[in-house]
């Protein structure tokens, strides 16, 4: 008994930290956002009216780590909006295409990909627990060029398997993973 209890407090306890981390990243991009916004405003009411104004700063790149969390969780977000009532969000297109570091994959793919999902998850409520692994899988492989064929191969079976067990039909789920075949070979 004294076990489970010691377990079920330490699977609360990283499900706490897990949940900070996510709000430290959420929070700091709020304030790289607002900083970015203030910034521009200041600049706009008026471009030359203070000839003593210190030089600009040179804008910090974001944070690798911090840029590929706000993507999973657009992703995730995209993920759960796709229905068969409506046309893909153009969002979930930006999304994917800001998922890759490198080489980006062509419109057509993403195009093909994003069809193929909405096909395999609309209407699947078994599904919605996991729209963020799926997320975090769908950033992984938009960046084949960085994954091992063994990290590939693991994140597209994982995939399918989600798929399958969600409720999609075998079909819709073949189709979206050669879709992730082609995306991955393309990022490359």
């Amino acid at each position: 008994m004294k076990t489970v209890i010691v377990l079920g407090l330490a699977l609360g306890v990283a499900n706490m930290t897990r949940a900070d981390i996510y709000n430290a990243a959420e929070n700091q991009a709020r304030r790289a956002v607002t900083a970015t916004e203030a910034a521009s405003a200041r600049t706009d009411e008026s471009p030359n009216s203070s000839p003593a104004a210190p030089p600009a700063q040179p804008q910090q790149p974001m944070d690798p780590v911090l840029a590929a969390t706000l993507n999973i969780a657009s992703l995730k977000a995209d993920l759960a909006a796709l229905n068969t009532n409506t046309p893909p969000a153009a969002a979930m297109t930006n999304d994917l295409v800001a998922a890759a570091n490198g080489t980006k994959a062509s419109a057509d793919t993403i195009a093909q990909l994003i069809g193929d999902l909405q096909a395999a998850v609309a209407g699947k409520p078994g599904l919605r627990t996991h729209y963020q692994k799926l997320a975090q899988y769908l950033h992984a492989l938009s960046n084949g060029g960085h994954l091992t064929p063994a990290q590939f191969q693991a994140f597209s079976d994982d995939f399918e398997k989600i798929l399958s067990y969600g409720g999609s039909s075998y079909e819709a789920t073949t189709a979206v993973i050669q879709d992730l075949k082609v995306l991955a070979r393309e990022t490359k």
